[in-house]
């Protein structure tokens, strides 16, 4: 297979070209967490901790002494904060390639919290640029060109691109939906059957993008098992870990008996955080894949950025609470478009996790006799929402031809202003 360019960044380039609004890359027009950015503004301009703690307990009297406060006020922000910039300055500057060792330590307390198990932050952690460049970064490191990855499709579409940058020879096995019950099901003698042949590796992600499957505690009792009987690597993506629906939850598949020795989690900040821009994501890995994986990593990139590393320590650190409230808001923004696009004639399953709807669009008198990409360039062009056609999604398969993906993770007001559009194609 090629490489080729990524489709879901062409459909957000067409977005803008358009004035569409972007229901086809996965990232929000909401601001980041507070405390993620408030931590980075002190580590940008503190450049330590002590004065990262400095400038978050002081108050302006105590940062800028025998300042007059009306003047103080009346001063402009940047020159305020110029006298505030710590010195000496460790947090902009390199750190380990591997990551902060603060951070580390916040992934191994933050996975035991949710998943009961901790890796050691030492020998099994390594901060990378994103869950793209950990996958790449695993990929490398455990896999040698010519060997099998078995990848459940529909996929993202950097899994398939990523082998062939590799030289490695993807194994398609497919989740099929099953309409009448609005679930998404995998074919375990298919499965099976793939990992009979000889694979190396899987890779799983769960929450499931497109399809917004959450693997339940009996899927993943069955791929240890099929993990277990064929020797094979289980590579993790669950950067959508808390957006989970209707009393689903996330599992970690590396919490199972025997799985931590075949397990590596891929892992970020991005969703979690709503700061996909910032490139801060991890990968867990048993120690002994951990230093060909790290050694991929400091090649390509070096690292990830100091001052947001450290930032991220704080998200990660919040309290367990705030992921209701993540919860909740996708839900009503999940429960907006829903019904919005089965007015219009899309035929969907509303997903158990993740924030995308893999709609069925051949019910749409407007669009339902064209090809994909044909079907969503016309609702970029004629009616102003862009979606990603889904034979992006897949390699093989007639299924491919009857999907767009949504993704929610808009505002609520974005997404009304879609379902407004969106009303223009009711049958």
């Amino acid at each position: 297979m090629d490489t080729i360019e990524s489709v879901i960044r062409r459909m957000t380039r067409l977005a803008v070209e358009h004035d569409a609004v972007n229901l086809s890359q996965g990232f929000t027009d909401e601001p980041p967490v507070f405390d993620l950015v408030w931590a980075a503004v002190v580590a940008l301009l503190g450049g330590d901790d002590d004065q990262m703690d400095r400038l978050g307990t002081s108050t302006l009297r105590e940062l800028v002494p025998g300042a007059e406060p009306t003047a103080l006020l009346d001063r402009p922000l940047k020159e305020v904060l110029a006298g505030l910039q710590g010195r000496p300055d460790r947090l902009n500057q390199y750190s380990f390639p591997f990551g902060l060792t603060e951070l580390r330590e916040a992934i191994a307390d933050y996975t035991e919290r949710l998943y009961g198990w901790r890796p050691d932050p030492q020998t099994e952690v390594t901060v990378t640029l994103g869950a793209t460049e950990a996958l790449a970064s695993v990929l490398a490191g455990v896999c040698a060109a010519g060997d099998r990855v078995i990848v459940p499709q529909p996929y993202h579409e950097m899994y398939p691109s990523q082998a062939a940058i590799f030289r490695l020879e993807p194994e398609f096995v497919t989740l099929v939906e099953q309409a009448s019950a609005g679930v998404w099901e995998l074919d375990r003698d298919e499965w099976a059957g793939a990992a009979a042949r000889g694979a190396r590796a899987l890779i799983l992600n769960t929450p499931h993008n497109p399809t917004g499957k959450v693997f339940s505690a009996d899927d993943l009792a069955w791929i240890a098992d099929l993990a277990a009987r064929h020797d094979l690597l289980v590579i993790t993506d669950e950067i959508y870990e808390h957006i989970v629906f209707d009393g689903h939850r996330h599992e970690s598949l590396a919490a199972l008996p025997g799985m931590r020795a075949r397990t590596l989690v891929v892992n970020s900040i991005s969703k979690t955080g709503n700061a996909t821009g910032w490139r801060v994501g991890w990968v867990i890995a048993p120690a002994a894949h951990t230093r060909s994986i790290r050694a991929f990593h400091d090649t390509m990139v070096i690292q990830a950025p100091t001052p947001l590393q450290r930032a991220a320590v704080a998200l990660l650190r919040l309290d367990p609470g705030v992921y209701d409230g993540l919860r909740t808001a996708y839900a009503r923004k999940r429960d907006t478009l829903v019904p919005a696009l089965r007015r219009a004639g899309f035929e969907v399953s509303p997903p158990e996790g993740a924030y995308y709807l893999f709609a069925r669009y051949r019910g749409v008198p407007a669009i339902g006799d064209r090809s994909p990409m044909a079907a969503a360039l016309h609702l970029i062009e004629e009616v102003g929402v862009a979606s990603v056609p889904g034979d992006t999604f897949y390699a093989t398969g007639t299924a491919r031809d009857q999907y767009l993906r949504f993704a929610f993770c808009r505002s609520l007001p974005t997404l009304e202003e879609a379902a407004h559009r969106l009303a223009t194609l009711d049958p």
